[in-house]
C-alpha cells in the first residue's frame, strides 16, 4: 500500500495503481481505512513502529484535502466512493472509466466512520 500512495499528498487515489491518472482522485473511505490499519497494526505489534508514522501523516493528509468546515462549524468529508463493484453488463464493468465515474457522497459512513476510528487509534 506505501508504494501506490501518493507522495504529494500521503493518500490513496480511488484506483490504487493509477495515480495521477486523468479522471482519478484521492479517495476519503480507502484512505481513512488504510491510515486505521496502518494504526492499528503498530499499536498491537502486528505492523513495524514506521506505520505509526504513517498513519499521522495520513491522517493529517486527510483533514487537509478532504475535510471541510463550513461557517457553521459542519464538517464534511470529501470523495467518497459511493460504491463500487463487479458485475452487470455493461454497469459495474471493472473499468478504469467505470471506477472513476461512480458518484462520489460527501459523509458517506464507508468514509466517516473509518476516519473516525483513525481518529480514536491515532488519539486525535
Amino acid at each position: 500500500m506505501i508504494r501506490v500512495r501518493d507522495p504529494k499528498t500521503g493518500l490513496w487515489f480511488q484506483v490504487l495503481n493509477y495515480g495521477g491518472r486523468e479522471g482519478n482522485y484521492l479517495e476519503g473511505s480507502g484512505s481513512a481505512m488504510f491510515t486505521y490499519a496502518f494504526a492499528r497494526g503498530a499499536h498491537r505489534n502486528w505492523l513495524d513502529k514506521k506505520y505509526l508514522s504513517i498513519a499521522y501523516t495520513s491522517f493529517d493528509a486527510i483533514i487537509k484535502e478532504l475535510i471541510t468546515v463550513d461557517g457553521k462549524g459542519l464538517v464534511t468529508m470529501h470523495n467518497i466512493c459511493g460504491g463500487c463493484g463487479l458485475g452487470g453488463n455493461p454497469y459495474r464493468d471493472g473499468t478504469y472509466e467505470y471506477y472513476v465515474h461512480e458518484k462520489r457522497i460527501d459523509n458517506d459512513t464507508k468514509g466517516v466512520a473509518p476516519f473516525i476510528m483513525a481518529a480514536i487509534e491515532l488519539d486525535r
